[in-house]
């Protein structure tokens, strides 16, 4: 009875380490070449870049711009014959939501909540997005083809929200196009078990 109760409590601890180390992460760096090209946006830009949204918390200030993407390039409006009851959704429910920020404030925290079907142990599902393709000219992305120039963030993520951390002066990058923005970048992946109703994110610093 002893040797089972000291495995069990070793199998929760060994389980409980390996959780930590997969939700506190670097991210993952993504390039808009796996999203798709620019002659078939239809099928992957689901909702185009937003106008740009003021933050502030604790004296620190950032802008912010945000668009959707459908993972798997099924934008339910695109198809020849959609289904009426799904329009304006990723027809699998695999959702990627992108955030351009630009600040002049140092040590900022981007926490992004309210993630519905979001998996925070696979570090694929979050991180910075690039512009690595000049077949891809409308997403929006960090304009750093190679991503040498990403500063050494850190992803804390937990079941429905993950929070970004750029250490020291927030970076900043040439324009790109209209389209990719400038700043940096991060994205979030969620696959909900639907594809409506949406699960829209909230966003904040820190």
């Amino acid at each position: 009875m002893t040797s089972n109760r000291t495995a069990t409590k070793f199998a929760l601890v060994v389980l409980a380490v390996l959780c930590a180390a997969a939700m506190a992460s670097a991210g993952t760096i993504r390039g808009v070449s796996a999203d798709g090209e620019d002659s078939n946006a239809p099928n992957w830009l689901l909702l185009g870049r937003s106008k740009s949204i003021p933050l502030a918390a604790n004296g620190k200030t950032s802008t912010m711009t945000r668009e959707i993407v459908c993972l798997s390039q099924d934008v339910e409006n695109a198809f020849p014959s959609p289904t009426l009851t799904l329009s304006g959704s990723c027809d699998k429910g695999d959702y990627m939501y992108v955030f351009q920020f630009q600040s002049t404030s140092a040590n900022v925290g981007v926490s992004i909540g309210k993630l519905s079907g979001f998996d925070p142990l696979n570090v694929k599902n979050f991180g910075v997005m690039i512009c690595d393709s000049s077949t891809n000219t409308i997403a929006m992305c960090t304009n750093d083809p190679t991503g040498t120039h990403i500063p050494n963030f850190t992803a804390v993520a937990a079941k429905t929200s993950v929070t970004f951390t750029v250490p020291n002066t927030f970076p900043t990058y040439p324009a790109g196009t209209a389209e990719q923005g400038q700043g940096l970048t991060f994205f979030v992946i969620t696959q909900q078990s639907a594809p409506l109703p949406m699960g829209l994110p909230s966003v904040g610093i820190r």
